[in-house]
């Protein structure tokens, strides 16, 4: 009994690289099926209707079947495969291998505003890739904090100073003298004699004035004390500081399916780094050894050489097989992992 598999990708490149793999197990014309709405060197799994029609008919369900037309029309590249029971798990772990759109993902958001007849121009084609590339990618940053140590015056405290007015009574005893006239008229009875007569009787005046002493009072100030208020100023020196944090992102390798990257990059180091070229030119050799591997595990890989050269060369180099002796170490490391993990 056949069943259908589909995979989407958000770009051709991806998604050519699919095909290339499930051709390499095995799967061909009778199997595959692929469209794109990317400009690109057509394959012979092309097919133009993706419609849910047409999907319906490779029996995918409803749901599936608008999603993934609505991925196309977005600018994304579906693989097709319809494969017997037997080769179901070969044909999704190849698949899934190369992260395709996720239904879960997107689904909310591809079948809100389905709309069949709706078309999409080749600017929202791209900003729906980049769109969603930029959403995969998951960003820690590195944080530093820093101290930024100054000065400021700070009241402390001070002094307050009132003037007040006292009043003191001062007393002191003094003697006052008052004069008071006292007329006292008394009966005299003597004969004068004529010297005195002449003398008596002449006009005159005597004045007595009253004098009396009264208590006189008068204010000075003087100083007798003296508040001065001011301020001594002393520099004083002092360490400050604080706990500052900062995050560090560590980025630790663990092994997948294919025992991790790092045993590819070992055997880049020896063989090929002094070449001058990076790891990233040689990684799709190792990878495509080891679906090979995979593949024809059970066979040797001399035996299998020459067709890997042919294949290998018209996948990565347009037919190029001259450059095969630049990569074949590479594709026979992958080759014999994959054959020692089967």
């Amino acid at each position: 009994m056949a069943k259908t598999i589909v995979g989407l990708y958000d770009d051709r490149t991806t998604a050519t690289r699919v095909l290339n793999d499930l051709e390499s197990a095995g799967f061909g014309e009778d199997h595959l099926r692929f469209s794109s709405a990317e400009d690109g060197k057509a394959t012979r799994y092309d097919v133009d209707d993706t419609s849910t029609e047409a999907l319906g008919r490779y029996g995918v369900s409803d749901d599936e079947s608008r999603f993934y037309s609505e991925g196309v029309r977005r600018g994304g590249s579906i693989v097709i495969a319809r494969v017997h029971d037997s080769d179901v798990d070969r044909a999704v772990d190849i698949m899934a291998r190369h992260n395709p759109v996720r239904y879960e993902d997107r689904q909310e958001d591809y079948l809100a505003d389905y709309d069949e007849s709706a078309t999409y121009s080749a600017a929202q084609m791209t900003e729906n890739r980049n769109r969603y590339a930029d959403q995969s990618k998951q960003r820690l940053q590195e944080i530093e904090e820093h101290l930024k140590i100054g000065k400021r015056e700070v009241v402390r405290g001070g002094v307050r100073v009132h003037q007040y007015v006292e009043t003191d009574v001062e007393e002191e005893t003094l003697r006052l003298r008052d004069e008071e006239i006292v007329v006292d008229r008394a009966n005299v009875t003597r004969d004068l004699t004529p010297d005195e007569a002449d003398a008596v009787f002449q006009e005159k005046t005597v004045e007595l004035v009253e004098r009396d002493e009264e208590a006189v009072v008068e204010k000075t100030a003087q100083v007798t004390g003296e508040v001065a208020v001011g301020k001594d100023v002393n520099v004083r020196e002092e360490t400050v500081g604080g706990e500052v944090r900062r995050t560090r992102v560590e980025v630790e390798r663990f092994a997948g399916e294919m025992g991790g990257a790092d045993q590819f990059r070992s055997h880049y180091d020896t063989t090929y780094k002094s070449t001058g070229r990076s790891y990233g030119d040689y990684e799709p050799a190792y990878t495509y050894g080891y679906a090979a591997g995979k593949t024809y595990g059970d066979r040797d890989y001399s035996a299998v050489e020459n067709d890997l050269r042919s294949d290998y060369s018209a996948r990565y180099h347009d037919g190029d097989d001259s450059v095969w002796d630049d990569f074949k170490d590479a594709v026979r490391h992958g080759y014999n992992k994959a054959k020692a993990a089967v």
